[in-house]
């Protein structure tokens, strides 16, 4: 099973709790390559479909129409947010 099923899956149990996920509020993501800043981000939320930042919980999901991948999209994002 792969990260997006496992979140599809985690998110529609009966026993979903957002506290369950991991907080990414507090994570410092240093000030290096995209990779480096990926790495961090990853370990710090484990799967990347599914987290959360303080009492909001994330749920991602692309439309799929531009052709990027999760990968290039976290990229993108992180790049342009530090």
């Amino acid at each position: 099973m792969d990260y997006k099923e496992q979140a599809e899956k985690k998110l529609y149990a009966a026993d979903f709790d957002k506290y369950s996920l991991p907080d990414i509020s507090k994570v410092k993501i240093p000030d290096s390559d995209a990779e480096g800043k990926i790495f961090t981000f990853l370990q710090a939320v484990g799967n990347p479909y599914l987290f959360r930042v303080g009492d909001t919980g994330v749920h991602v999901s692309f439309s799929g129409k531009s052709g990027d991948t999760l990968q290039q999209r976290v990229c993108n994002l992180l790049s342009k947010s530090i």
